[in-house]
């Protein structure tokens, strides 16, 4: 029965930490560009308010900082809170919706409920295991979600593929789909359940690392598609971070034990 201890190891969160800082500024530089790329700023709902280039632009700096002292742990829980809601604002205000900017700005907003700049040996382990558990349930919801006659017959892999800047042709050919989309419902099964189980953790980071892969060479529409599913997958594989502990570590004069971490 999986147990939440008290205390869990801070270098690892850390080191997600400074990947989801990296993440965000990189995801600034998209946003200042998008509105001179033709993608104007456009509220989701008409309710809110419209807001001109110059706001978004200034907007895309403040993220920019926020990425940056998130990376570097300093002041890093009010960056992540200022970066996470600014995303957000992007995401509602300005219109600009994605899956994976959801989840960027999810994280961050978690982050800042965190002393995730500590410097000591450890950190308090709950807000970790939500943490773990947001990365655990992406690729859970993914698998369940896929999970349908389009998907596994190979329907929606082959519009995909056609579409790829970077698949090549003899690819997306329908019988190496339906194994492939088999493969990729499984592997994010084994992902989802293995991160939580020591002696298939590693194994399941491995499979993990392929379904970006794959996204990033099958799926992409161009240059945009490539960098926004590589920053995904950025997020993604940082978060197996959080399911390597160190063990045994020291603090305070005592050894604690992390195997069940």
């Amino acid at each position: 029965m999986l147990s939440i201890p008290e205390e869990v190891p801070a270098a690892p969160l850390r080191a997600f930490r400074a990947v989801v800082g990296l993440v965000a500024a990189a995801k600034s530089l998209e946003y200042a560009v998008s509105p001179y790329r033709g993608t104007l700023p456009r509220p989701l709902w008409s309710f809110l308010p419209a807001l001109p280039v110059p706001v978004w632009t200034a907007l895309s700096a403040v993220l920019l900082v926020a990425g940056v002292l998130v990376a570097l742990g300093r002041l890093a829980r009010p960056a992540a809170l200022v970066g996470g809601l600014t995303v957000f604002a992007f995401l509602l205000v300005a219109g600009y919706y994605a899956n994976h900017a959801y989840l960027l700005a999810t994280l961050l907003v978690m982050l800042s409920f965190i002393d995730c700049a500590a410097r000591g040996e450890t950190v308090w382990g709950p807000p970790v295991y939500l943490i773990r558990a947001q990365i655990s349930v992406v690729y859970l919801f993914a698998a369940i979600a896929k999970i349908n006659l389009d998907f596994l017959t190979g329907n929606e892999l082959a519009s995909l593929g056609f579409h790829s800047m970077l698949a090549p042709r003899w690819v997306v050919a329908m019988p190496f789909l339906p194994a492939m989309a088999a493969a990729t419902v499984a592997g994010e099964l084994v992902v989802a359940i293995g991160l939580w189980i020591p002696r298939l953790r590693r194994y399941a980071m491995a499979v993990g690392v392929l379904p970006h892969l794959g996204m990033i060479a099958y799926i992409s529409p161009g240059v945009l598609g490539v960098v926004e599913l590589g920053l995904f997958a950025a997020m993604m594989i940082g978060g197996y971070l959080l399911f390597v502990p160190r063990s045994p570590f020291i603090r305070t004069g005592e050894t604690v034990t992390a195997r069940s971490h």
